[in-house]
């Protein structure tokens, strides 16, 4: 049994992979962020509309499904790279390449 290397990420895959832990580690604070803020009674403040607030509860509402959306691109992305690059190594039954 050979062992292989998998093939390096593309730089698409980079950048996807960096933007879907961005989307998820800024919204992650921006839920811990409203929680605080609730826990310590500053609820009616932040749900007034002004300052920075509104973008603090509207940014987890859109930047997680816009997350999860791009991680099933990401799986699709690779596994058409590895179905490419199996293809590339593949052995016919003769033994020949």
């Amino acid at each position: 049994m050979t062992q292989q290397t998998p093939p390096p990420a593309s730089r698409l895959q980079r950048i996807l992979a960096y933007i879907i832990a961005a989307f998820v580690i800024v919204s992650l604070v921006c839920i811990a962020a409203i929680l605080i803020g609730t826990a310590t009674g500053q609820f009616a403040q932040q749900g007034s509309g002004q300052g920075l607030w509104p973008t603090v509860f509207f940014f987890p509402l859109v930047a997680l499904p816009i997350a999860f959306v791009l991680i099933i691109v990401l799986l699709i992305v690779s596994a058409r790279r590895n179905r490419a690059a199996n293809r590339a190594n593949a052995v016919d039954p003769k033994g020949r390449r």
